[in-house]
């Protein structure tokens, strides 16, 4: 099989624990560029974090970011997609939250947003690419559709939050984690093996040609979903049940052992 497209999720996949790219796996990445060879992120973070790694990457497909709500590229061209959050779904979000006394986060025009700035919001790693913004009470502010909404939350309740906000909405969100810690919700049918569906679709890519990498929760529908699906050494014990291949090494590493296997026609020649 000649695969002709690789998703790359980015914590605990494409990135280091310091959220660096080392240099020889971004050499491998061009490589496969240069062989003709699909190159996308696909991640929850939100799109001016994506677009600074695809920029630094010299990635030029378009981006899967917030888990699927959006497929943009990083030159900022019109989004092949943008689903967020339609305006009831959010405002039952925010009731719910706010009920409980809950952490809540959500995106205005890209750029992270609470009702205060606390630890939650600063731990947030797209915290460091814009500064975050205090909306102060959230259902008080005007608010735009955002592309997603978190919750924060010691991982013993992860489940139950997951639960409540599942009722609250009439069981019409999709929900995800892509740490221990996160309950990330989007509207349902969005997911990043949809938004990779379509990416495939716009590049007349078929399933079986397209490689996917992952370590989480979130990336368990695309994983699933793709001809190739790879688990890195630190991903959690339910992805690598469904994956197709499980990395010997971790983070960047494991990637760069995905791309030295599977693309050999690239790097053997």
């Amino acid at each position: 099989m000649s695969y002709r497209l690789l998703a790359l999720d980015l914590d605990g996949t494409l990135l280091m624990p310091d959220k660096t790219v080392p240099e020889d796996v971004k050499a491998a990445i061009h490589r496969l560029k240069e062989a003709g060879v699909i190159v996308t992120l696909a991640t929850g973070r939100m799109y001016p974090t994506v677009q600074k790694y695809a920029l630094e990457l010299g990635v030029t497909a378009p981006l899967i970011c917030y888990n699927g709500a959006l497929v943009r590229d990083a030159a900022g061209s019109p989004p092949l997609l943008y689903k967020p959050l339609p305006k009831d779904l959010q405002d039952a979000i925010i009731r719910c939250g706010e009920e409980r006394g809950w952490y809540l986060q959500l995106y205005q025009n890209d750029t992270v947003c609470a009702a205060e700035i606390v630890w939650e919001t600063l731990a947030d790693p797209d915290a460091k690419t814009l500064p975050p913004i205090a909306l102060g009470k959230l259902s008080e502010a005007a608010l735009d559709p955002s592309p997603k909404m978190m919750s924060m939350c010691p991982p013993e309740e992860v489940s139950m939050r997951t639960e409540a906000f599942d009722r609250a909405t009439g069981n019409r969100l999709y929900i995800a984690s892509s740490t221990p810690t996160l309950v990330e919700m989007m509207q349902k049918g969005v997911c990043k093996s949809e938004a990779l569906k379509l990416l495939c679709a716009h590049y007349n890519v078929s399933r079986e040609q397209v490689v996917v990498c992952g370590d989480s929760g979130n990336d368990a529908d695309m994983v699933a979903w793709a001809g190739l699906g790879c688990a890195m050494a630190n991903g959690t014990d339910a992805l690598k049940g469904i994956a197709d291949y499980v990395c010997r090494h971790s983070n960047s590493y494991g990637v760069l052992e995905v791309m030295h296997k599977f693309f050999p026609e690239v790097f053997e020649r």
